[in-house]
């Protein structure tokens, strides 16, 4: 088990020298999935951790996705839990080593998990969903006290198309005028990657696709300019895996769990688009009050 940490000042801002190439002219075919998994201790409705960590496992396992963007993880000896069934996988993440609201704590709330038989991490960061986001731990939009949001970034060389991409993953806080901020800021950060190579952003935006968070991040700010590929709308095919008879109903515009794509120059295409609404245990419960988003895409 390997992890990425962030140690030095200097790494907390990200810049437009990215660095990196375009890399060849082949395609990166990759399958990608974001879920938010509900904090350990969040809600006692739900199994206890330690019983949903199998059922995450078995998640992983039937999915099979390339790379990972988890919300809500709390320590980072859970990030080690998801690596210890996740065999060949490693963990891009921030953990806090400056002081925070509640000293020196480990943040793993937007982690990044890949295939490292697959991808070469060539460079990551992170930047602070807030009015200033190169200071860490800074709050966020509101008024009021909230926690703080981060968009934790990477930047890959894919060793089988030989191309260089960033994958990221962030956690919206579910208040306004938070997500309708962050959504341009999240923007202004992505179009330096996006100008020279494709980029996914994944996540738990807190943000259907009729709220204002939503359409700036796919129409751009104002209706017009840089803006994210929903892989929902782009999909050939989306469906609903479930162990249950019937499946349920999915309200398709109750999503607030995306998977993102852009890219200047880059054909995108998403072959597959899947929620799963899979239950475990004797109770026949969800692992989470999200469910897991998967696509698989070709870029």
């Amino acid at each position: 088990m390997k992890w990425v940490y962030f140690l030095a000042p200097a790494l907390f801002a990200v810049t437009s020298g990215c660095g990196g190439s375009d890399g060849g002219a082949g395609r990166i075919e990759v399958g990608v999935m974001t879920y938010n998994v509900l904090c350990s201790f969040c809600n006692d409705e739900y199994d206890p951790w330690e019983e949903r960590l199998d059922y995450f496992a078995d998640i992983m396992r039937r999915h099979d996705p390339d790379l990972v963007g988890l919300q809500e993880l709390t320590w980072a000896s859970e990030v080690d839990q998801f690596l210890a069934f996740m065999d060949g996988y490693e963990a891009a993440y921030f953990v806090g080593t400056t002081p925070g609201p509640l000293g020196q704590y480990e943040y793993p709330d937007a982690a990044i998990l890949y295939r490292a038989t697959r991808f070469e991490l060539e460079e990551n960061g992170f930047f602070w969903l807030s009015p200033r986001p190169d200071e860490p731990w800074s709050a966020g939009f509101a008024e009021n006290l909230q926690l703080p949001r981060l968009v934790n970034w990477a930047r890959f060389l894919d060793k089988n198309s030989g191309r260089s991409f960033v994958f990221s993953t962030t956690h919206f806080d579910n208040n306004s005028p938070s997500q309708e901020l962050s959504a341009p800021l999240l923007l202004e950060r992505t179009i330096s990657w996006a100008d020279r190579m494709p980029v996914i952003v994944t996540g738990d935006f807190n943000s259907q696709p009729a709220d204002e968070a939503y359409h700036i991040l796919t129409e751009g700010v104002g209706g017009s300019g840089f803006h994210l590929t929903d892989t929902f709308d782009i999909a050939a095919e989306w469906s609903v895996d479930s162990n249950q008879d019937p499946a349920p109903d999915y309200d398709t515009g109750s999503r607030i769990d995306h998977i993102f794509t852009a890219g200047k120059d880059t054909t995108l295409d998403c072959p597959a688009w899947t929620a799963d609404l899979h239950v475990y245990g004797q109770g026949e419960k969800y692992p989470s009050d999200h469910w897991p988003i998967s696509a698989s895409l070709s870029l």
